[in-house]
């Protein structure tokens, strides 16, 4: 219960937040795009950021199989845009289990600038994004920004993500912030100065972790630089998937949080407030304090769902389904528990163990 009354007051400072925009400050900016082959709303994604208001910046589109049909649609795309500084790099060099990094590796000696962008596929953005994600760099000691994002789509899993991440996802990440500080990114978005990247080994400590995104944030922090996390929403397209496969790949995470990040990823059991609170109320044989405490906390995680998601995010998902998120929160609880044994994971077909580094292994 605390945990949501916490949220609530943090979530309203940080959406409050005014990002000030230098009209004097925006430096040129390369962009790194890894793909690997079609997926839903991916021409608008990647159309969202060639379609920029801002002055100087280029796009690296990374693709490691010559046969991948998202190069026809780069191909395209780059006829379209004539007058962007557009590039396709085609290299099938893999240099770990993270075919992302190695995408990443293949493309970086082609960009031009200081500050590299790292951005998803399925990621869509609006022609403020480079313009106002910048802007914390006017100070030295910011050596990344991220930011947070929305998921849409339109069936079940969106909706559970949309619910999630609005209830659940983005106020303890914001709670995070609060407590200790941002040491950490999302694929969302990372900025990076280029020289950062460098000083930390560029992606060669990324080829054989899953947990890259964290690491792009990680590893600065460790050598005395600063992350900033900024109030810009970005939006995540959530492409078909069963409900199993959302299971697996939730169950994923919460591994890799797991092994790396213990003692977090157990007090996350704090922010499982309906479903414990419910558990609690049935264990004490129906006792009217417990009933009490489970009104109150409903309540409270209702509140903060309908002020992250509805208020702050204007998510027509959450504004219809807010409801679900009692639901949501118990398939939390499970997936929460499914984590807690283990360390085998499987990503992309393949079946790995993952130490507390976060590095792969195949599994024999």
């Amino acid at each position: 219960m605390a945990f949501y009354v916490y949220s609530i007051y943090g979530v309203k400072s940080f959406f409050e937040e005014e990002i000030d925009i230098n009209e004097s400050f925006f430096p040129a900016i390369s962009i790194l795009k890894p793909l690997c082959g079609l997926e839903d709303n991916l021409k608008e994604n990647l159309t969202s950021f060639i379609q920029q208001n801002y002055p100087q910046y280029q796009i690296i589109f990374c693709v490691r199989d010559v046969n991948d049909p998202v190069i026809i649609l780069v191909q395209e795309l780059i006829a379209s845009f004539p007058e962007k500084d557009l590039k396709l790099i085609v290299c099938d060099r893999i240099f770990g289990y993270n075919y992302k990094a190695s995408n990443l590796a293949n493309g970086l000696p082609h960009c031009d600038y200081d500050f590299i962008l790292i951005a998803d596929s399925d990621i869509e953005v609006k022609p403020d994004y480079l313009k106002t994600v910048i802007q914390p760099f006017q100070e030295k000691k910011i050596a990344v920004v991220t930011c947070l994002y929305e998921s849409i789509g339109n069936h079940l899993v969106s909706i559970l993500e949309s619910l999630n991440m609005s209830g659940n996802f983005i106020p303890r990440v914001i709670t995070a912030k609060k407590l200790e500080g941002v040491k950490f990114a999302f694929g969302s978005t990372i900025i990076i100065r280029k020289k950062v990247l460098e000083e930390i080994g560029n992606f060669d400590q990324l080829i054989n972790n899953i947990a890259d995104d964290f690491l792009l944030g990680n590893l600065p922090t460790k050598l005395g630089y600063q992350v900033k996390l900024v109030n810009y929403i970005v939006t995540h397209h959530v492409g078909k998937e069963t409900f199993s496969n959302y299971l697996t790949r939730q169950t994923r995470w919460l591994k890799c949080i797991r092994v790396q990040r213990f003692w977090g990823y157990i007090g996350m059991i704090f922010t499982q407030g309906i479903a414990t609170s419910t558990i609690f109320f049935c264990i004490s044989n129906f006792k009217f304090s417990a009933f009490l405490l489970l009104i109150i906390t409903y309540f409270l995680r209702l509140n903060l769902a309908y002020q992250v998601g509805i208020k702050y995010l204007k998510n027509s998902t959450c504004h219809q389904y807010l409801g679900l998120t009692i639901l949501v929160d118990f398939i939390n609880l499970y997936i929460w528990i499914k984590a807690l044994f283990g360390n085998q994971i499987k990503w992309r077909d393949n079946e790995f163990i993952v130490n507390k580094d976060g590095e792969l292994s195949e599994r024999c």
